[in-house]
């Protein structure tokens, strides 16, 4: 199924039975999922622990399930929803984790752009510092040095998609200062990405 094909029409044929559209979207926020959760722990997602692939994927498929309650609302509404599932599959696992040594997996989520992600359409962005994956390592090392407030809202509003409302009722702010908050947080990831640079 094509990647033309929009996040409702993928819905709407996943929620009328059709299994390309469910594995369609499975593909597609697979990527931006499994960076949610990276992000949301804290650790590079070439370093995520077993578990953390487990919280993706069952993330995904607690929403492939439940898209028959499930009713858009607009264009963002999926990757919004899908968020909020998200970020309670991460709390529910920093719950029952017990700690110790869990063995890394090797990462299988490449195919998102960090650089355009974040810094879509800007001739010089941070992602010049480097072709491809180098960037996308830089990008996100530099997130992981982020508040954890500051890693949640990039994910939310950049791999999730969700609009600065949406964003702010997930985080219990308003929207005016939700923008404001996103906004500090990508000028610091810009100053972190030149810090190492520059380092």
């Amino acid at each position: 199924m094509s990647d033309e094909i929009s996040t409702q029409d993928l819905v709407a044929g996943a929620q009328a039975g059709a299994d390309d559209s469910r594995e369609a979207l499975f593909r597609r926020f697979l990527p931006r999922v499994a960076r949610m959760v990276a992000a949301r722990l804290g650790v590079p997602r070439d370093r995520l622990p077993v578990s953390a692939e487990d919280v993706a994927q069952d993330a995904l498929l607690r929403a492939l399930r439940g898209l028959p309650q499930f009713e858009s609302r607009g264009s963002g509404a999926f990757a919004a929803w899908l968020a909020t599932i998200v970020e309670n599959c991460i709390r529910n696992q920093l719950r029952s984790a017990r700690g110790g040594g869990e063995r890394l997996f090797w990462q299988r989520y490449g195919d998102l752009d960090l650089g355009d992600s974040f810094f879509p359409g800007e001739s010089a962005s941070p992602s010049g510092l480097a072709a491809g994956r180098e960037a996308n390592r830089a990008i996100e090392a530099a997130m992981l040095r982020l508040p954890v407030i500051y890693r949640q809202l990039l994910s939310l509003r950049f791999f999730a998609g969700m609009s600065h409302a949406e964003v702010a009722q997930e985080v219990g702010h308003t929207e005016v200062n939700c923008r404001k908050l996103v906004q500090r947080a990508l000028d610091l990831l810009r100053v972190e990405i030149a810090r190492s640079r520059d380092g």
